[in-house]
């Protein structure tokens, strides 16, 4: 990133733990960087070790009290050591919120777009990482954008071509779509209920500590009893088949995929689907893009744009095609950006990042959309309407 950021540009400090400040001493860095070690022990002593109850207070609103002082005092060392004018987070944090609430700050991770396009992307927020994300504080802003009618049409055409003709193509290949029709039954809805790693900050941290299959079962319970249930996993939290049978013998609505054909069925299932359930997969932004209904579990960045009850799957409407153009050009707008650019690009990330500290209000930008046009959505996507 150094690199990527221009040379000399930027001073740079690593606030992390102890063993990945040894990493970066071991990568030789082009600058010199300061590196400020974090204990994980101090982090979590005052929830006595639990790391459930660590990130659930990462979590919690910025009116919280703070409890962590650990990482209080050590925001507040960086604060008076180095005095950044951006702060990086790759995770939710209302400490660094609190702690640098005067300086401009910027949450990234992996964008909430398809793989099937073989695009990949960060995205860069200036205001929150899930429960802060301009996705989600700004959903009732995004709900009411009118795109010019001829950009609408040709980012849901980019969609369509680059990205659910390619699903429905793979999972034709695959056969998903003549196991799918198989196991439906006439006149029932499908759901797709896409799972993540029950380790990852957004599921720990903005939903609860949940063992996977009590998950399932609650939410195949949760379903109104005319919906179809279809599971999605992680490659590496995937539930044994044996537990999947017994799950189906419990609950009739419930239709595992046969191992063989459930690696990444996510994406190719999506356009055979009525509605998506997750905590905040990606499959949820695809799901939402694609005009299904989204019914998103704890608190994320899909929050603002999905339904919030099961009893919501049947009455509450998708996203209009207007609003689903709407999301599609906020994502290109300097809210996203190819990896390859970030990191391969020299002095990319220096740009992006002088950009937004120099901005007079870098949360206003991502929604101006008057030097925006269809070409930024058609190169996130990584291909060309023919």
């Amino acid at each position: 990133m150094e690199n990527a950021a221009g040379g000399g540009r930027f001073n740079f400090a690593i606030a992390t733990s102890p063993w990945l400040c040894d990493f970066f001493r071991g990568t030789g860095p082009e600058t010199a960087t300061l590196q400020i070690e974090v204990s994980p022990r101090r982090v979590l002593e005052p929830f006595g070790g639990d790391r459930f109850r660590y990130l659930r207070d990462l979590y919690a609103p910025a009116s919280t009290p703070p409890v962590n002082q650990a990482l209080v005092d050590v925001f507040a060392e960086i604060r008076d050591s180095f005095n950044p004018d951006l702060i990086l987070s790759y995770a939710q944090n209302r400490y660094i919120e609190a702690a640098f609430h005067d300086k401009r700050h910027v949450f990234s991770e992996m964008a909430p777009l398809p793989r099937i396009t073989g695009q990949s992307a960060f995205f860069f927020d200036p205001s929150g990482h899930q429960t802060a994300s301009l996705l989600r504080t700004g959903a009732s802003r995004l709900r009411n954008v009118v795109l010019p009618q001829a950009d609408a049409d040709e980012v849901l055409a980019l969609w369509q071509h680059n990205v659910r003709d390619r699903c429905i193509e793979a999972a034709r290949v695959r056969g998903l779509d003549q196991w799918l029709a198989s196991v439906r039954e006439e006149g029932r809805p499908v759901a797709l209920l896409a799972f993540q790693p029950p380790d990852w900050l957004t599921y720990e941290g903005a939903y609860e500590t949940i063992p996977l299959d009590a998950l399932l079962m609650r939410w195949l319970s949760d379903l109104p009893p005319e919906w179809l249930a279809i599971p999605t996993y992680h490659p590496l939290w995937r539930l044994p088949p044996e537990m999947e049978a017994a799950i189906a013998s419990e609950f009739p609505n419930f239709r595992p995929i046969p191992k063989d054909l459930s690696d990444g069925a996510s994406e190719p299932l999506l356009p055979f689907v009525e509605a998506v359930l997750t905590i905040s997969s990606s499959v949820g932004m695809m799901g939402l893009l694609d005009g299904k209904c989204v019914l998103t579990y704890g608190r994320s960045m899909l929050d603002g744009l999905s339904a919030r009850s099961p009893d919501q799957l049947s009455t509450t409407p998708s996203l209009t095609p207007m609003q689903r153009a709407a999301v599609m050009a906020f994502l290109s707008n300097g809210y996203c950006h190819e990896v390859h650019e970030c990191l391969d690009r020299h002095g990319y990330m220096g740009d992006l990042w002088s950009q937004i500290i120099n901005s007079a209000d870098p949360i206003s930008d991502r929604f101006d959309f008057s030097r925006w046009s269809p070409r930024a959505f058609e190169k996130l996507l990584g291909s060309v309407v023919s």
